[in-house]
């Protein structure tokens, strides 16, 4: 287990990881056996460099098969290591990840805020009008299925120790390091991750199965707004004109 740390984290991030913790002490015990997280302090744009070191540490001072990312912003089920791993394969599915949700800012709202879009962290190759090759968002996807992907983040993914390996004796140490589009704009370092492995033909999955949630700061508005269907269809108290200005 590895994870990079602002210094601050989610509760639910918290109480995932303690509720994993109990699950795995009377189970398989994957997460307790290993002799503690990889815990990496992450700085204020060192994001990469705090990946690629947390990726180093574990091929260079463990001998563990597996790696498991979680990022400290996540929420996920007690038994959401098992599954994954019970998932993948070193050869065939090496590297998979859970069905995490990015907030994508769509539009402005007219009020100083904008319009959030939760947007699955599924990727497929596409080209663009100039026939640019890119990640583009996979918004339909099926439930409780093994989906593989051309790309995917990094927030709560298992990665084997054969493929981190092969990236490392093609690229070196730059498992995360951002590439750039050929139009030359860059590419986040988890795409740039799900970049290389494309390019050395290891394949890449999404288990839709395994949910986790992703805390975020947003703007809410009228129009995110839906009566629950068990509320009342009329207000408790009168009703009253507001005032005239």
């Amino acid at each position: 287990m590895a994870y990079l740390h602002p210094h601050t984290v989610s509760h639910s991030w918290h109480e995932s990881v303690m509720r994993l913790a109990a699950y795995d002490g009377i189970n398989e015990g994957r997460i307790l056996g290993t002799g503690g997280p990889l815990m990496v302090t992450c700085a204020s744009g060192a994001l990469v460099e705090s990946r690629n070191l947390a990726t180093r540490r574990w091929l260079d001072d463990t001998p563990h098969e597996w790696l498991w990312f979680i990022d400290t912003d996540m929420g996920f089920a007690p038994d959401t290591v098992d599954r994954l791993v019970d998932a993948a394969d070193p050869a065939e599915r090496p590297v998979i990840g859970a069905l995490c949700f990015g907030a994508r800012e769509m539009v402005a709202d007219g009020m100083g805020g904008r319009r959030i879009r939760p947007v699955p962290t599924l990727y497929t190759p596409a080209r663009d009008m100039q026939g640019q090759v890119g990640f583009t968002t996979r918004w339909h996807y099926p439930d409780n299925t093994l989906v593989q992907v051309a790309g995917t983040g990094a927030a709560c993914l298992l990665i084997h120790r054969t493929a981190a390996e092969k990236i490392r004796a093609q690229y070196g140490d730059t498992w995360w390091d951002p590439v750039k589009y050929p139009d030359g704009r860059w590419v986040s370092e988890d795409l740039s991750f799900s970049w290389r492995l494309s390019l050395l033909q290891i394949p890449l999955f999404v288990h839709t199965g395994v949910k986790t949630t992703h805390h975020k700061a947003i703007w809410l508005g009228a129009e995110d707004y839906t009566p629950p269907p068990d509320a009342p269809q009329h207000a408790p108290m009168p009703e009253q004109e507001a005032p005239h200005a």
